[in-house]
C-alpha cells in the first residue's frame, strides 16, 4: 500500500519517494506541515453469506474510510526529516492512533538515503485516501504498507530506482501494532523498484519485495511479491492505468485496469475492474478472502481546493461466497 508513487501520471523523483503527495503548508524555509481528514458513510453486503447489509457512518475503523493525519517536515541543506501522526476512530483491538511516519533523509545529488519508518514502494493505489481516485481498494492482493529500515533512491531524468532493507515486508501480526513491520532485524525484508518516465505522459513501474520469513507477521513464511503497473495520460481529461501483482502465499495473481476522466474542472470519475485468483479461501474470513471480480464506478466533486466529495458503487462477484454490493459517500479535506 501506498504513497505518492501510486498516483497516475506523476513523474518519480527522489524527493517524491521520500515524501507524501498531498500539499504542504510552509511555516518557514525549514519547516512545513501537511495533513488530511476523511469521513465516510458506507453500506455493504457483508459478511459473505449474510442476507443483511452492514453500514457505518464515520466509524468504519478503517484508515481508508475514516481517518485524520497530520505531518511535519523539516529540511536543512542536504538533510531532512518527516514525522506524521494518524488517527483512526473505532479501530477495535488495535491502536486507534500513533506515529505513522518517522524518518530522516540525506540527499547527495540525485541520490537520497532514508532511514526510519516509511511506506512501501509497491502498489498503484495510494495508502492515503486523500490521494485515491475512488473510496475502496481494488482486489489487488499482497501489497505491503509501512515498515522500518533504510532505503536508497536514485532519480535520473527519465528513470528512478530504489532499494530498501526493512524489518519485514508485510505488517506486524501483533495485536495493537500500528501500521508497522515486525521490528525484528534478525530476519529482514527487501524491496526494490525501477520506474521509467522517458515517454511523455507515461509512467511504468516494476517493483519487487522479498521477505526471508521467520518473523512476527501474519504469515511467517518467506514471501516474494512482484508488482508491475503503468499509467498513461491520453490527454488532459483521460488517464488509463493497469496493474498486475503476484504475491506468494496470498494470490497467484491479481490485477486492475482503470480509466479516469475529468468531465469539468470540478467533476471527475473513474471506472475500474479488478480481480484476483489463487487465494486460499476461508469461509470464516469476513474480509472477503476469496477469488473474484470487482467492478467500480466512482465520481468525485471538487468543492474547493481543499475539500472534495466522493461517491462509489462497486459490485464484487466472489468465486466461492455470495456476491457483494458496496455503496459509499466520503468527504475529504486536505491542507
Amino acid at each position: 500500500m501506498k504513497n505518492c508513487l501510486k498516483l497516475a501520471g506523476l513523474g518519480l523523483t527522489a524527493a517524491a519517494v521520500a515524501a507524501p503527495a498531498f500539499a504542504e503548508v510552509a511555516i518557514n524555509q525549514y519547516l512545513s506541515v501537511d495533513g488530511y481528514a476523511v469521513a465516510a458513510g458506507l453500506i455493504s453486503d457483508k459478511p459473505p453469506g449474510s442476507d443483511k447489509k452492514a453500514s457505518t457512518l464515520f466509524n468504519s475503523g478503517s484508515e481508508q474510510y475514516d481517518s485524520a493525519k497530520f505531518g511535519i517536515a523539516g529540511k536543512y541543506k542536504d538533510f531532512g526529516g518527516y514525522v506524521s501522526l494518524l488517527y483512526v476512530p473505532e479501530r477495535g483491538s488495535d491502536s486507534s492512533s500513533g506515529i505513522l511516519d518517522i524518518y530522516a533523509t540525506w540527499t547527495a545529488g540525485d541520490f537520497t538515503v532514508t532511514g526510519g519508518k516509511f511506506l512501501s514502494y509497491l502498489g498503484y493505489e495510494s495508502f492515503y485516501p486523500i490521494n485515491m481516485t475512488q473510496i475502496s481498494y481494488s482486489l489487488v492482493a499482497g501489497i505491503p504498507a509501512y515498515h522500518t529500515g533504510v532505503k536508497v533512491d536514485y532519480a535520473g531524468k527519465d528513470f528512478a530506482v530504489g532499494v530498501a532493507v526493512v524489518d519485514s515486508l508485510q505488517p506486524s501480526g501483533t495485536t495493537g501494532a500500528f501500521f508497522e513491520g515486525d521490528g525484528d532485524f534478525s530476519d529482514v525484508g527487501f524491496e526494490a523498484y525501477v520506474s521509467y518516465t522517458g515517454i511523455d505522459s507515461l509512467t511504468v513501474f516494476v517493483g519487487l519485495g522479498f521477505d526471508t520469513g521467520n518473523n512476527d507477521t501474519a504469515d511467517e513464511d518467506s514471501q516474494l511479491v512482484v508488482d508491475i503497473w503503468a499509467s498513461y495520460a491520453i490527454n488532459e481529461k483521460l488517464t488509463i492505468a493497469g496493474e498486475f501483482t503476484y504475491a506468494e502465499d496470498v494470490a497467484n495473481y491479481s490485477w486492475l485496469v482503470l480509466a479516469q476522466y475529468a468531465f469539468t474542472d470540478k467533476i471527475s470519475g473513474i471506472a475500474r475492474i479488478s480481480g484476483r485468483d489463487g487465494v486460499n479461501y476461508d469461509p470464516d474470513d469476513n474480509l472477503g478472502g476469496d477469488d473474484g471480480l470487482m467492478f467500480t464506478l466512482s465520481p468525485t466533486y471538487t468543492v474547493t481546493e481543499n475539500l472534495s466529495i466522493r461517491a462509489e458503487v462497486s459490485y464484487t462477484d466472489w468465486n466461492k461466497s455470495d456476491s457483494e454490493w458496496f455503496y459509499g459517500v466520503q468527504a475529504l479535506f486536505k491542507f
